[in-house]
């Protein structure tokens, strides 16, 4: 199975001379890219950040004036269960955001308007258990030359991080996306959020 997800930036942040001063949130955690995740379900394939944050600062990320310091992180991952093959998509950014979720949407929208991607159905706010922030759960349609695959993704946006996370699975890729359990989709969203957010330093 192939799966074409795509981290693209709308909007500019200027340069911080062009911003009336302003009072941001303290820089206390930042995104990491780890080696594996959710238990070692998945494993990295390629982190991107590099090229990923190099393209973001000619085109501006996307958060607005409202965010500053920012850099970007992207991770792909395949499973390393060996019965079906999966994968996992990590991207985000992380800074100082006074508007939390205009980073979290800039990041879905950039989704939305990848090559091959359509979204059927409006997106919900979900707040899984255990947890301080909202997501924001969907369901994309992924189209390349293989055919569409059903895309679960949820996103989060907090005073420091925000970021998506999209999954595709053998059970979820030929799915109908009106019967996708997007609760279950943020709980596991959340736990990536555990596993990527550290502190800074």
């Amino acid at each position: 199975m192939a799966l074409v997800l795509a981290l693209s930036y709308i909007g500019n942040l200027g340069s911080d001379s062009e911003r009336p001063a302003k009072t941001f949130p303290e820089a206390k955690y930042r995104l990491t890219v780890p080696k594996t995740l959710l238990a070692n379900e998945y494993k990295l394939v390629r982190d991107g950040s590099a090229d990923a944050d190099a393209e973001a600062q000619k085109k501006g990320y996307g958060a607005g004036p409202d965010a500053r310091n920012v850099k970007a992180v992207i991770g792909s991952y395949t499973g390393t269960a060996t019965d079906a093959p999966r994968g996992l998509v990590l991207a985000g950014m992380y800074g100082q955001f006074n508007d939390p979720a205009q980073a979290r949407d800039s990041l879905l929208d950039g989704m939305r308007k990848a090559d091959g991607m359509d979204e059927p159905n409006p997106p919900k706010t979900i707040t899984p258990p255990g947890s301080d922030v909202d997501m924001t759960c969907t369901v994309m349609l992924s189209t390349d030359k293989d055919g569409t695959s059903t895309v679960p993704v949820c996103a989060w946006g907090d005073d420091n991080t925000a970021a998506y996370v999209a999954f595709l699975t053998p059970a979820s890729a030929k799915q109908d996306p009106d019967t996708v359990d997007l609760n279950a989709t943020a709980q596991q969203a959340l736990k990536v959020r555990g596993e990527v957010r550290r502190p800074v330093g």
